[in-house]
């Protein structure tokens, strides 16, 4: 696998690139804001895209490139106000990564990405949530989850708390629990705020 990651040259960076070549992918290349002018013909498409919002590029150029073509993008922002995030997350990216991830988020979320799962840093979660929020009437297909599954979903898109929930449902708070651990598997993502920005984007419940 191919990665390339446009971001500002820092101590950070390095990091990055070198722990992506050791872990994920000896064809990890970085690439600056200073030299990224012609990301079509200077930079082969890789399989997987990294770029920081902050690089000093046509951002949305270089996304909308590698969306036709099929590749993996990961959305990279050190601000939680950042201007373009949310007109960044309503492109539906594999990722949205922040600069506070710790070695073991980050290689989840890598490895979650690389299998076809996406990914929400938790930080950037309150503020991508409008995006989706009261747009569309929700639609639930089925044979996806059971009826006590979708109920849950909902409540987790309500902000509940699990005890909160067992109270709603007249259940117990185990038993939240399976549902909850279930539904995430289903969903293919590794926490709640995951498994309600996966309903918002498709469209499944309303908030």
């Amino acid at each position: 696998m191919k990665i390339n990651v446009f971001k500002n040259p820092s101590l950070l960076t390095e990091g990055i690139v070198s722990l992506l070549q050791e872990r994920f992918s000896k064809q990890t290349k970085a690439y600056a804001s200073n030299n990224i002018e012609s990301p079509i013909s200077h930079h082969p498409l890789a399989d997987l895209l990294i770029v920081d919002l902050d690089v000093d590029v046509d951002l949305f150029q270089i996304i909308n490139l590698y969306q036709t073509n099929h590749k993996k993008i990961i959305a990279w922002t050190s601000d939680v106000e950042h201007p373009d995030l949310q007109q960044v997350f309503k492109l539906k990216l594999d990722g949205y990564f922040y600069n506070s991830m710790d070695l073991q988020e980050f290689e989840s979320a890598m490895e979650q990405i690389i299998n076809g799962g996406t990914y929400i840093h938790s930080k950037l979660s309150s503020h991508l949530l409008g995006c989706y929020a009261n747009e569309h009437q929700p639609k639930q297909p089925n044979g996806i989850f059971s009826s006590r599954e979708w109920e849950v979903i909902e409540y987790l898109g309500k902000g509940y708390k699990n005890d909160q929930i067992a109270n709603a449902m007249f259940i117990s708070e185990r038993t939240v629990k399976n549902y909850v651990s279930t539904i995430m598997k289903k969903m293919d993502v590794c926490d709640r705020t995951n498994v309600v920005l996966t309903a918002l984007k498709n469209k499944w419940i309303q908030i």
